[in-house]
């Protein structure tokens, strides 16, 4: 896995694909023969059914077109499974891992999405849930996931494209009223010294300890 995520960070350095642009985490399942190499896979996502449902957003197209050929790289490089006699047979390895969005965007891009000086991540996340006022008294039988995409404009302003995933509508609009203050902190990306419009996506996860 540890492997395959690095394959995934050097092809997407290779191709100068922006971070942003990546999914933050994907799951796929490898068919491996019996001489180890990859015979067929697929994305793992909360679109697909039984034991192959995994709570994930489908990954996004340049995902898809990375991991794609990250896997190409490995062929051969997987072990088969060996019966109790020794006999190799084939198998399906499931694989969930976290795509390195940061080290590929500092690698890309030398002049990131910043806040408050930082690349965007624990700080914005923790800096957002502080502002919600999010407790139990306050939402007894509400908690969950909270995902919603904004932009943070050329000029470091911030506009709320959509939410993506939450449970409650007065916990989004409390999400939606921090991220929005958070307008003025944000150093907008930047390509060849040229401001961009970015997107990036806030991804909370609200846990109710009365539940």
């Amino acid at each position: 896995m540890t492997r395959l995520a690095a394959t995934v960070e050097d092809v997407a350095v290779e191709e100068r694909i922006p971070a942003d642009s990546l999914s933050e985490e994907v799951a796929i399942a490898l068919r491996i023969d019996t001489l180890g190499n990859f015979v067929g896979w697929r994305f793992l996502d909360n679109t697909c059914e039984g034991a192959y449902r995994q709570d994930l957003e489908p990954a996004t197209p340049l995902t898809r077109q990375v991991v794609e050929r990250a896997i190409e790289r490995m062929d051969g490089a997987w072990s088969p499974a060996r019966r109790a006699d020794g006999r190799a047979v084939g198998y399906v390895q499931r694989l969930r891992f976290r795509v390195p969005r940061q080290r590929i965007e500092q690698q890309v891009n030398p002049d990131p999405l910043l806040f408050m000086g930082e690349i965007p991540g624990e700080n914005f996340f923790y800096w957002v849930t502080d502002r919600t006022g999010y407790r139990s008294d306050r939402f007894p039988t509400t908690g969950g996931r909270v995902h919603i995409r904004f932009y943070v404009e050329a000029d470091g302003r911030v506009t709320i494209d959509e939410v993506l995933r939450s449970p409650d509508d007065r916990l989004t609009k409390r999400v939606i009223r921090a991220i929005r203050r958070s307008e003025g902190k944000w150093t907008p990306r930047k390509v060849d010294g040229v401001p961009q419009r970015t997107a990036y996506t806030f991804r909370g996860n609200f846990i109710n300890e009365s539940h």
